[in-house]
């Protein structure tokens, strides 16, 4: 394949048609390879002309069949939910509603009159979707009766999860991408990018998507270089093209000249012997030169990124995001299939300890097997332990397939988008509920409970640290989140990108301040938000007091040479004399002195 691929490259470059674009570089890395346009628009009911294509006749039966395979899944979603979530509709009304829901999902005027559509004015499921909702929704809001105005909101959620599973079956195409390919996309989701092998992906570019954003974290969780916020990239790219990716720099050029791909080759080589010339700190401890030991822990998003934790000496996975596993499908994964997965990540990494976040679904992470949820901040809604809160059933079974792990494996739960105490202790009770439900049923499991602990990642969760830490075993301080609500800035809000600082001293305060209550009460803390992989932070977060990283595995080498390479006390240090600065710009020159000294 490498061969290959190399002689594709050659024979693309006899012309001069180099073209050269600037962008944001948001994983490290260069690749050279071959592009693959994944152009689908995500649903967005304010530009829903986007949707919209016309289809010749030939195509007509096969975009019948697409449309019926999303009522389909759709349907099978609102049995789930039904099932899933008893506690959800053992009220009449709720389960009316969702009786209500089957019934519009099988003959019904919505989906003959979408069949009807796609059959005479020969446009897409999509078009045809929104036409009929939209029809249907004047019809009603011109009857005097408030009941039946009332359904208009019914048919725009249905409306709402037919177009989401179409989304989802045209999404699946990016699994079968040939090896080797770079994905150029109008915006990549996370539902997306977790379809994305990153032994088959050399690499992507997005015109949409922020620094702080969870594909950006994805890209550089996976290792793959990535490139952001080039707003013609599809104008002036083509599948099969042959494409040079800068993640570090930022750069994007299309086909490029054999001088370039020479150079470029070079820079390749010189970048991947750096990489090479950190590993022989793989076997060696993170500790500073007056002897106190870090802990390096790996985030990873989906098992098979457990054994990149390995080859770079990692401690342990300090977050996994069970989420993913939700993404991208049409039926909840059972325990067993939760179980297989922790097993498969400790036969990856054996011996050494993982830690299972629960489900932290809502905001940007939409699974629509849980249903099609829009609030109007997505960041201050339904997400998180909120969502699981209200489908405990979910929870319940993730909480089994950690306690059945955890006969094997060194498992702890972590509870996302903590608020409140009462939301831990009822987590606690739920947990105490699951694991004498599998005592039972007569399955085998420990005599005692996994270590609970809670996502430092809201403001009020920082300010209540001292209270968690009398009910929790540990913290893990998510900085992104508590950055983009201790600011009001929404971190995937390109336009309010700038806002968006760690470096903000109220941040700073509140991560010192969780840091300090952790160790007040001897539980241990751990920190795995982006600024943990950014070795300009890592003295910083060390003399605050922090003996734990989690971050993605590429990251691990050179943040164990940072920590190597200085004191405690020098640390210590430097924390203090951030602690008394006011602003981000005495912060920063703070942080260069102490990188010049």
């Amino acid at each position: 394949m490498q061969n290959s691929m190399k002689t594709n490259i050659l024979d693309n470059t006899s012309t001069s048609n180099e073209i050269v674009r600037e962008g944001i570089g948001i994983s490290p890395g260069i690749v050279i390879s071959q592009v693959f346009i994944h152009d689908f628009e995500s649903f967005d009911p304010n530009k829903t002309a986007i949707l919209y294509k016309h289809i010749n006749q030939n195509k007509i039966e096969e975009e019948k069949e697409r449309f019926l395979k999303a009522v389909q899944d759709t349907t099978d979603q609102i049995n789930l939910i039904m099932n899933k979530a008893q506690s959800m509709i053992d009220s009449d009304p709720l389960s009316s509603l969702l009786d209500a829901y089957q019934h519009m999902l099988k003959s019904s005027r919505l989906v003959r009159g979408i069949i009807s559509r796609i059959e005479n004015s020969h446009i897409n499921a999509e078009g045809a979707i929104l036409e009929e909702t939209k029809a249907i929704s004047e019809i009603f809001k011109a009857m005097d009766d408030p009941y039946i105005s009332a359904r208009i909101e019914d048919i725009n959620d249905i409306s709402s999860r037919l177009l989401k599973n179409l989304q989802t079956v045209s999404a699946t195409t990016l699994s079968q991408i040939q090896e080797n390919s770079v994905i150029i996309s109008r915006k990549l989701s996370v539902a997306d990018a977790s379809l994305l092998n990153n032994k088959a992906i050399s690499g992507f570019v997005v015109i949409d998507g922020s620094k702080q954003g969870h594909t950006s974290l994805l890209a550089k969780s996976m290792g793959i270089p990535a490139v952001i916020q080039i707003p013609d990239i599809l104008d002036i790219a083509n599948s099969g093209d042959t494409i040079i990716i800068d993640g570090t720099y930022g750069k994007v050029i299309l086909n490029p000249t054999q001088e370039t791909i020479e150079l470029y080759r070079k820079y390749r080589a010189d970048f991947l012997h750096w990489k090479r010339s950190l590993t022989r700190l793989k076997d060696l401890p993170a500790v500073t030169t007056d002897g106190t030991y870090i802990q390096l822990k790996g985030n990873i998003d989906i098992p098979n990124e457990a054994d990149f934790l390995n080859e770079s000496g990692a401690d342990g996975v300090g977050l996994f995001r069970s989420e993913y596993l939700y993404l991208n499908r049409n039926d909840l994964p059972s325990i067993e299939e939760q179980l297989n997965a922790l097993k498969k990540i400790s036969s990856d990494i054996p011996n050494k300890p993982i830690v299972f976040r629960t489900i932290d679904i809502g905001a940007d992470k939409i699974a629509p097997i849980l249903g099609y949820y829009q609030p109007k901040n997505p960041a201050l809604g339904l997400r998180g332990v909120r969502y699981t809160k209200s489908y405990t059933d979910i929870l319940k079974d993730q909480f089994k397939a950690v306690l059945i792990a955890l006969n094997e494996i060194d498992v702890s739960v972590l509870l996302p988008m903590i608020s409140t105490v009462d939301e831990v202790i009822d987590a606690k009770n739920l947990l105490l509920k699951a694991a004498e439900e599998l005592r039972e049923q007569g399955t085998v499991i420990p005599s005692y409970l996994p270590k609970l602990g809670v996502m430092i990642e809201t403001p009020s969760a920082a300010i209540e640290s001292d209270i968690l830490a009398q009910q929790v075993d540990f913290f893990s301080i998510g900085t992104n989140d508590l950055t983009q609500y201790t600011l009001a800035v929404d971190r995937e809000d390109t336009l309010v990108e700038n806002l968006y600082d760690p470096l903000n001293p109220a941040v700073l305060r509140l991560v010192k301040l969780s840091i300090d209550n952790a160790n007040k009460n001897n539980i241990p803390v751990c920190l795995c938000g982006d600024i943990a992989s950014n070795y300009h932070w890592t003295a910083l977060l060390v003399g605050f007091g922090i003996r734990e990283l989690s971050m993605p595995a590429i990251n691990i080498p050179i943040i164990k040479e940072r920590i190597r390479s200085f004191s405690l006390e020098r640390m210590i240090n430097l924390s203090n004399k951030v602690l008394s600065c006011h602003t981000k710009e005495d912060i920063k020159n703070a942080l260069l002195e102490f990188d010049l000294n």
